[in-house]
């Protein structure tokens, strides 16, 4: 009779990632099912977390910052002679031009976002952020003090994230603990540098936190941990501010029902849009009528 302990349970095969995202078109795109990728599961179209929000949820903020923008610019004496340059020229070109100002405010600003986040994700993965621009030192040094107050330790960092029930994509910043947050259990960070943070941010980390899978750095499907709670880091050039959002299960899971109602809002826009059509005559209206 044989005295051997039984081994180990064979570990399932990973699943490959039924992700991806394309740079270039900046779009997600998911599988149907998990699983290898085939006939009867092929990849179709995924909306992602952040444009859902930006076609669901209101910006009153944004419309006001559009044309103070614009205003500024003109107001500002560094600007005179390019802008009697341009007022003395085409004025349809000038409108042109002056448009464009909030946007090209938006594209810096974006770049200036990716590269903390980059710089973020190289602290979080080596403990060290060599050759920082001058321009973002003070970003990277106040998030390090925040790293060390808060006694982060990073889990996972920068996972593209999925919900085939729901349908949406994502890619979340950061999950971690801290003896400081959530009593220790797992929890995830955003991290913005804009000029303020929002209450929709809420709506974006209750998403991620609600992913059915994550894609793991070695391209497979891993089940998403249960995150405990969410906040978002403020990172700015004075500093980084830590603000809770979801302090526990329950308001996270208010704050995904929220995002659903905005990601419901974005998917209709094209049957909003469809319900004026040409304008009624009498005689379309007695043809109805009879």
């Amino acid at each position: 009779m044989s005295t051997e302990l039984p081994g180990p349970k064979p570990r399932p095969a990973p699943v490959p990632a039924g992700l991806v995202f394309t740079h270039n078109g900046h779009r997600y795109k998911m599988s149907q099912k998990p699983g290898p990728i085939g006939a009867d599961n092929k990849f179709a179209p995924v909306t992602g977390v952040t444009t859902l929000l930006n076609g669901g949820v209101p910006k009153p903020a944004l419309v006001r910052w559009a044309p103070k923008v614009v205003a500024e610019w003109v107001a500002n004496p560094e600007n005179r002679e390019q802008l009697d340059t341009l007022l003395a020229g085409d004025p349809d070109a000038a409108v042109r031009e002056l448009k464009e100002l909030p946007a090209k405010a938006r594209d810096e600003a974006g770049v200036r976002g990716t590269a903390v986040h980059a710089l973020a994700e190289e602290l979080h993965r080596t403990g060290e952020a060599p050759d920082v621009p001058e321009e973002l030192l003070g970003f990277v040094e106040g998030y390090v003090q925040f790293l060390d107050d808060f006694q982060i330790t990073p889990v996972l960092m920068e996972r593209p994230c999925g919900n085939r029930k729901d349908w949406w994509a994502g890619t979340f910043d950061l999950l971690c603990t801290s003896p400081l947050l959530a009593g220790g259990k797992l929890v995830q960070i955003d991290l913005k540098t804009s000029k303020g943070v929002y209450g929709e941010t809420a709506l974006q980390t209750g998403a991620y936190s609600k992913a059915e899978f994550f894609i793991d750095a070695d391209g497979y499907e891993q089940p998403m941990p249960e995150v405990h709670a969410t906040y978002v880091a403020h990172v700015r050039e004075d500093g980084t501010k830590l603000y809770a959002l979801a302090p526990d299960r329950a308001a996270i899971d208010r704050h995904y029902a929220l995002f659903l109602a905005a990601a419901f809002t974005h998917k209709t826009t094209k049957e909003r849009d469809a319900i004026i059509g040409e304008p009624l005559t009498v005689n379309t209206e007695m043809s109805a009528a009879a």
